[in-house]
């Protein structure tokens, strides 16, 4: 793991995350890793960088055209469908939305231009079938392969899964596939020099990438699953076109397991995202999945959720006495002598934190300074939590929490009036007068709090 400062990255930085392939509800697998780049995003972004974000949507698949099929529909619907439904995943994840989310369909012309430009290099090959020709990269022909994944010959040999005894090489993988009966059933065909087809999986990415951010760009990255075959493949489809390394840094995520093992449909113990946002929410899903190192397996339990809940309750409910601190001193016009309280301390902690993407540590930093706001909380002066106060929002906004945060309001002189009726009626033990103050400010919109060192409040959307 390098620190920021270890990596060269220049003022603008080009960033492409593979995306989801469209054809189910996507998990919290995928809610990691989104998550995760999002927040490398925000940090490059508050560093000072102008990040340029591609996040492609695979949007015509294997797995697409099997339940287009098994559905009646076509590929067009299935994938629409389903990419509907992860941006409303992303948007109650607090996911700012990618510069770019190019489409596998709207790129189909750019893709059989690169097929065709390997195979002029030399770097593959058809190969004629029944249904038309299938085009595949020769892997033999491209020396480096294997470097991204660290694998030796004998398991590049043991992992390939693209069975065909007209194959050169067992480790060739699909440029082009020629289109067979279900593919044309759910309208997933284009027309291309070797008869009717569709993309092979991994081409995409390659022809995406150099599209909307040339080669070599900063940064690619996806889930630990992608490393291979797909990123291998990528990488070697891209070196062979270009004649360069085509990305300076890789960046994967770790899995999320439960209970010690992988999510994986197989195990029949995959995750939805929409699932778990109905019992806990967004931000509290967000919080938890930046509870682990990116590079480290991520534990899931709903006793592991609760904890979460938990700590994310207590900084929510630290921002809330905060910001009515502010409020009330302002709105009552009055102010302390401080205590010298400075939040850089733990600005500078969370940024070394931050500086290798580790989350669980900046999430620790944040709570340190939560405790220190409480600990200190009647003692600051306006401008020591004023300054608070922004350094609470830097580190939310960094980390994607807090995004609906509505300040509490300075009250006009009227209704600071009523207060005061109301705490002198409380004093005198009137008790049927303080109620209706109560209640006369509540329909104002105006929930009041009181606490040993007064009268505070919050707005109803709390």
């Amino acid at each position: 793991t390098k620190g920021m400062e270890e990596l060269k990255l220049g003022k603008t930085v080009n960033m492409y995350v593979c995306g989801i392939t469209a054809y189910d509800y996507s998990h919290i697998g995928h809610a990691r890793t989104f998550v995760f780049f999002d927040v490398l995003r925000r940090y490059l972004e508050y560093k000072g960088h102008e990040v340029i974000y591609v996040q492609n949507f695979t949007d015509v698949d294997d797995k697409i055209v099997r339940r287009a099929v098994s559905e009646g529909k076509t590929q067009k619907e299935i994938a629409e469908k389903f990419i509907a439904e992860f941006l409303k995943d992303m948007s109650a994840l607090n996911v700012k939305t990618p510069d770019y989310m190019p489409k596998v369909t709207d790129h189909i012309r750019d893709i059989i231009q690169a097929v065709q430009k390997l195979i002029e290099l030399g770097y593959a090959y058809e190969v004629e079938n029944e249904h038309g020709k299938d085009v595949y990269f020769h892997v033999p022909a491209f020396e480096s392969y294997g470097i991204l994944s660290g694998m030796s010959l004998e398991e590049l040999n043991r992992h390939r899964i693209e069975p065909n005894p007209k194959k050169r090489d067992v480790k060739d993988f699909a440029l082009w596939k020629s289109a067979k009966e279900d593919d044309f059933k759910a309208k997933a065909v284009f027309e291309s020099p070797w008869g009717y087809g569709r993309p092979g999986w991994h081409i995409e990415c390659s022809v995406m990438s150099a599209k909307y951010l040339g080669v070599p760009f900063d940064i690619h990255g996806g889930g630990k699953d992608l490393i291979f075959p797909h990123h291998e493949n990528e990488r070697a489809q891209s070196y062979a076109l270009f004649g360069v390394e085509p990305v300076r840094y890789w960046i994967h995520c770790d899995f999320v397991m439960i209970k010690g093992e992988k999510m994986s449909k197989s195990l029949g113990n995959i995750v939805k995202i929409r699932d778990v946002l109905k019992v806990y929410g967004g931000e509290v899903l967000r919080y938890f999945l930046l509870t682990a190192f990116y590079r480290s397996p991520l534990d899931y339990s709903e006793k592991a959720l609760e904890r979460a809940k938990n700590s994310y309750n207590y900084l929510k409910n630290t921002l809330i006495n905060l910001d009515m601190e502010i409020s009330a001193l302002k709105s009552f016009k009055e102010d302390r002598n401080g205590m010298g309280f400075d939040p850089s301390s733990f600005l500078k902690e969370f940024e070394n934190a931050m500086d290798i993407m580790n989350t669980p540590k900046a999430l620790a930093v944040f709570h340190s300074f939560a405790k220190a706001i409480n600990r200190n909380l009647y003692d600051m002066s306006l401008r020591e939590l004023e300054s608070c106060f922004d350094a609470f929002m830097t580190f939310s906004k960094v980390l994607g929490l807090f995004e609906n945060y509505e300040r509490i309001p300075t009250l006009p002189k009227e209704l600071i009036e009523l207060i005061k009726e109301r705490e002198i009626a409380r004093k005198e033990k009137d008790f049927e007068k303080a109620d209706k103050i109560r209640e006369k400010l509540r329909e104002r919109g105006i929930i009041l709090i009181d606490t040993p060192k007064g009268t505070r409040w919050l707005t109803k959307h709390f």
